[in-house]
């Protein structure tokens, strides 16, 4: 009788930690079994919607369900959702007759774990990393063997079968046993190298580490004068500041700068020493190799990347460093000795023990373990029926998952011990009549459900897709594998950076454009009358806004999410740049310009880390958002031609606060009277939820206290936060002004929720320049200074001018201000009077409309008129005479500013050219 054919499915997906390993286990398992059926299960956006198939695999898609972090009524709310990944998974294994179901962790393996202990199909489980993941601490509950990375890894039944590695370094790893000279020349050959000099090979992954290049390249002096050769991968967009640290550096001819390598494995077989972070995959690769390497742990997270280094540091194979120490200094004392030179003739044979020593814990046939654990649940002889959690047969695949009890385990951090380790159980099918109250409790409305990529299908057209907003979140979409178009009425600058990120543009606005789209992306600017909108309501296609499409993006990650009536761009912008020093690699949708000690970081970036968006809530479209972390800058009357009253306004607050995920956090600040509110109508609710409320300014009761910014002698700003109970932590920052301190206090407590220290959060702060529109220079003329900002309330109006006041010194302050929306200007006319006469002088111009229509007697000539002090503010209403009129009344040592948040910002130019003729004219 013929063997019976193996059939195996193979879970997991999202990120190259959980992919690479399945498809070496996949690739391990055809080895073993030529006719074996191998299927993945995976989502339609990660990763393995390309690597699956291009490795000739069958991908099997489920909706993603991302299970909440921590075990509150959030949970009580899963099961609807949750039944139809479970379906999904619970098909994929019948239509390929599944034997064992292999899960290697993420949202994809849940599902499948459910699905096959419902069904009595034996699991395997395969945890990459030293802390275990959400999802496979569920499947180990279940599984007939759980296969680990590293030694301790706290699963039930866990067996060590290391890494299973990718099929390069299988293959290098046999090329070095063979021929390890052979091999090392032909890759230093390859990338340029002397095979006969010691080589250091410095990465930060393909996204870098800005502190790791900083160390390294700091030390290239001690480096090359030991006579070593440097291969850096800096990571993208990070050469130059790694190239420029260079010049002048004696022997620089051998640091070779990259941004990455698509062939890692050249790198590794001319590597002497590594310098990394310790990522499971990297530190099962390189002692695997048996290289000797010092690994630097991302500072944000819980800790994982320090435990997966232990055993290989505790064997003598590796060194590990904190990030924060990880210095110059550090590199010269700790990793040039390593590379030998002058002093340190024994450096070779140190190397040689640390690298046998390395080798000695690492694993090379992971992936041949993790089958051979598969093999012993295959059946023998014959197709077994599917188990029953009973122990009785049940149909291979009933026609719909029915209610059925299932234990979830603790889904907290193993440390936390405040939840039942046996865990609790809720019906797998949703009840529509359980709120998850208990009896006698009153009911708070459940959030609506938040868009995911997979609602959004595989064909995205976007309109408008030039403006702040649109261009932010399309390259975004892009980069997570959909097809993504848009169209605006005119070629902006944004355009041309949208085509070289995959986005296809139309200028111009056509209904056939629509057609074949999945999903249309509005803004609220866009009207009904758009003739892609129109053909869009037609024929039915699903139209979102563009919120939505941006909580699809933030829907997988620990995501923050700023509000405010001002202060979001730059507090967001400082969230993000910060995540990016410290080499947390962030996703981030901001609708500025993001500008970083590193280089311009532009107002998007995709990345596998925490997710960090401005969330406008000028229509009230922040709401879509469910973020870990909601940081509440003010809650100052704005949009209430949107809103109608300041009550509703500030309802809308309370609602985006009730957005926050279970053991999420609302940061708020205490100087600002709604804030207060805010925070004082929330917090119980909140802390139902486990949901922590941080409030941080200068008042007296704030949680955080931020004192007065000091400018400093290197042109910094010095400011002090300070935890109650805690030590002051000192923050340098590069922006003027209080407001600027009271935001970058915001961004340190958010910060620190995401897992920074909190002097790892005030050195990422430091890098911070501006974002786009925001105190940003755009030169200096005959000694007078031109300052764009994108203030457009009174109270940012008021917060540039104290700031610019700060930096002028004994010069004046000239403002040229376009009063941006009719109902706004009306509404505030008093506010932006008395601030404004914090200048001295201010040139008023007409309004930019955006999107109202014109109400009559509502002008520029309104806020003139409310400005106390008589003669320091003009009304004119063509917009270039008054840049012309501003800029004539200017002289050496005055700082003149452009405000507003219409086309304002273009008025910079007209008003140097003007300067510039006057300069002229002076000289002749």
């Amino acid at each position: 009788m013929a063997e019976p054919r193996v059939s195996v499915l193979l879970a997991g997906g999202g990120t190259a930690g959980h992919v690479n390993p399945l498809l070496s286990v996949a690739d391990a398992l055809r080895a073993r079994h030529p006719d074996a059926v191998v299927a993945v299960l995976g989502t339609a956006e990660g990763l393995e919607s390309r690597l699956v198939p291009e490795h000739g695999y069958t991908l099997e898609v489920v909706p993603r369900v991302p299970l909440p972090r921590r075990p509150t009524l959030d949970l009580l709310r899963l099961p609807g959702r949750l039944k139809d990944a479970v379906d999904a998974a619970s098909d994929a294994i019948s239509r390929h007759g599944a034997q064992v179901v292999v899960g290697f962790g993420g949202y994809v393996s849940t599902p499948a774990y459910l699905a096959a202990h419902r069904r009595g199909i034996p699991i395997v489980v395969q945890e990459q990393n030293a802390r275990p993941g959400i999802a496979n601490r569920l499947g180990a509950r279940w599984a007939d063997a759980v296969a680990v990375t590293f030694p301790g890894t706290a699963l039930p039944g866990a067996q060590v079968t290391g890494m299973p590695l990718r099929a390069s370094i299988e293959r290098l790893a046999a090329e070095r046993a063979a021929d390890p000279w052979g091999t090392r020349v032909r890759a230093a050959h390859a990338l340029g190298l002397d095979p006969s000099t010691t080589t250091l090979l410095v990465t930060g992954g393909s996204l870098g580490a800005v502190n790791v290049n900083r160390a390294v390249v700091g030390a290239a002096a001690a480096l090359l004068g030991s006579g070593v050769q440097v291969l850096h991968l800096t990571g993208t967009g990070k050469t130059d500041d790694v190239r420029a640290a260079l010049r002048g550096v004696a022997g620089a001819d051998r640091y070779h700068v990259r941004e990455y390598l698509t062939s890692m494995e050249q790198a590794l077989a001319v590597a002497d020493v590594v310098v990394a972070r310790s990522g499971a995959g990297t530190v099962c690769e390189l002692a695997a190799l048996g290289i000797p390497a010092v690994y630097v742990p991302l500072p944000i997270g819980n800790g994982e990347q320090r435990l997966n280094a232990a055993s290989v540091v505790a064997a003598g194979g590796g060194v590990l460093v904190d990030d924060a120490e990880f210095t110059p200094a550090w590199v010269r004392s700790h990793v040039v000795p390593l590379l030998g030179g002058a002093g340190h003739t024994d450096a070779h044979h140190v190397r040689a023990a640390m690298a046998r020593a390395a080798a000695g814990a690492g694993v090379r046939d992971g992936a041949d373990r993790v089958v051979r654990l598969v093999e012993s649940l295959l059946p023998a002889g014959g197709s077994a029926p599917a188990r029953s959690v009973t122990g009785s047969a049940v149909p291979h695949r009933p026609a719909a998952l029915s209610p059925a009890t299932v234990a979830l385990p603790m889904l907290a951090p193993p440390d936390d011990d405040a939840w039942d380790d046996e865990g609790w159980t809720q019906d797998v099918q949703d009840d529509p009549t359980d709120d998850g109250r208990e009896p006698g409790t009153a009911a708070t409305p459940a959030p609506e459900p938040t868009t995911t990529l997979a609602d959004l299908g595989r064909r995205v057209h976007l309109v408008g897709v030039g403006g702040a907003g649109m261009s932010a979140i399309a390259p975004l979409l892009a980069a997570r594998g959909l097809q993504v178009s848009g169209s605006d009425a005119h070629d902006g600058p944004a355009l041309a950076g949208l085509r070289a990120a995959g986005v296809r543009v139309h200028v111009g606005h056509e209904a056939g454009l629509v057609d074949g789209v999945d999903t249309l992306v509005v803004s609220s600017a866009v009207r009904e009358t758009n003739p892609e909108l129109a053909r869009a309501r037609e024929r039915g296609v699903r139209v979102l806004h563009r919120s939505q499409a941006l909580a699809a993006l933030m829907a997988d990650r620990d995501a923050v999410a700023v509000a405010g009536a001002h202060g979001k761009t730059t507090t967001s912008a400082m969230v993000a740049t910060a995540l990016v020093e410290v080499g947390a690699d962030p996703s981030f949708a901001i609708g500025g310009v993001v500008r970083s000690a590193s280089g311009t970081l532009g107002g998007s970036r995709h990345g596998a880390g925490p997710f960090v968006a401005e969330a406008d809530e000028s229509d009230g479209s922040f709401l879509a958002y469910a973020p870990l972390v909601a940081v509440v800058t003010n809650v100052e009357p704005d949009h209430l031609d949107h809103y109608g009253t300041r009550e509703a306004f500030e309802d809308a607050f309370v609602a985006f606060a009730a957005r926050i995920r279970p053991g999420g956090m609302l940061v708020a600040c205490a100087d600002d009277d709604g804030a207060r509110r805010l925070v004082a109508a929330v917090r119980d609710d909140l802390a139902s939820r486990d949901v922590v409320v941080v409030t941080y300014g200068r008042a007296a009761d704030a949680d955080v206290r931020v004192s007065e910014p000091r400018p400093t002698q290197d042109e910094r700003w010095e400011v002090e936060v300070t935890p109650r109970g805690e030590r002051p932590v000192r923050l340098r920052l590069r922006v003027p002004g209080a407001h600027n301190a009271l935001n970058a206090a915001a961004a340190w407590c958010a910060l620190r929720r995401l897992g920074a220290a909190p002097e790892t959060a005030a050195r990422g702060l430091d890098a911070f320049v501006g974002t786009g529109r925001r105190f940003e220079d755009r030169g200096t003329v005959g000694g007078v200074r031109v300052v764009d900002d994108y203030a457009h309330h009174p109270t940012e109006v008021a917060a540039l001018l104290r700031a610019a006041r700060q930096v002028v010194g004994g010069g004046r302050v000239l403002a040229l201000f376009q009063p941006h929306l009719y109902s706004r200007t009306r509404t505030f006319a008093s506010q932006f009077g008395r601030a404004f006469d914090l200048a001295d002088l201010v040139v008023v111009t007409d309004i930019y409309a955006a999107r109202e229509d014109p109400e009559p007697g509502v002008t520029g000539a309104l806020v003139v008129a409310h400005v106390p002090t008589p003669d320091r503010a003009r009304f004119v209403a063509d917009k270039v005479a008054a840049a012309r009129l501003l800029a004539d009344q200017a002289r050496p040592g005055d700082l003149l500013l452009t405000v507003g948040a219409g086309d304002v910002t273009e008025l910079g130019a007209v008003v140097l050219a003007r300067l510039r003729e006057r300069a002229g004219v002076g000289r002749a």
